[in-house]
């Protein structure tokens, strides 16, 4: 009995261990290890035919250039707030994503009410 209950120790004892290597597989990814960098920003410029794009990073407010695919230079446009996928260390970008939400429109200027003085009552 005591033999038994030790292999079965034994046998979760390194089904213990063996787990976090299970967790760091992935599964079906093809870029499995490949790390990238990811940014938000707006677009400040874009150049379509040499397909790059200049943007600043909103939590730095850095400039930066950024290669983009075709596709993504089609969709994109000046003043988009857009996620950027870029491959680790570079300035490609593997993906670019425009950030849906409410465009940045200064609210309008209200001018202060000024109220005209009550004329005296006379007597």
């Amino acid at each position: 009995m005591k033999k038994v209950l030790g292999i079965i120790f034994a046998v979760l004892l390194v089904a213990g261990f063996s787990t976090p290597s299970f967790a760091a597989k992935t599964h079906g990814k093809k870029d499995a290890g490949q790390k990238y960098d990811r940014i938000v920003a707006e677009v400040v410029s874009l150049d379509a035919a040499a397909l790059t794009i200049v943007v600043k990073e909103e939590k730095s407010g850095a400039s930066r250039t950024v290669k983009i695919s075709a596709k993504a230079a089609a969709q994109l446009q000046v003043g988009d707030r857009v996620r950027i996928k870029l491959k680790a260390g570079t300035d490609e970008s593997a993906g670019v994503r425009v950030l849906k939400g409410e465009p940045k429109v200064e609210p309008p200027q209200v001018e202060p009410k000024v109220e005209a003085a009550p004329e005296p009552v006379k007597k």
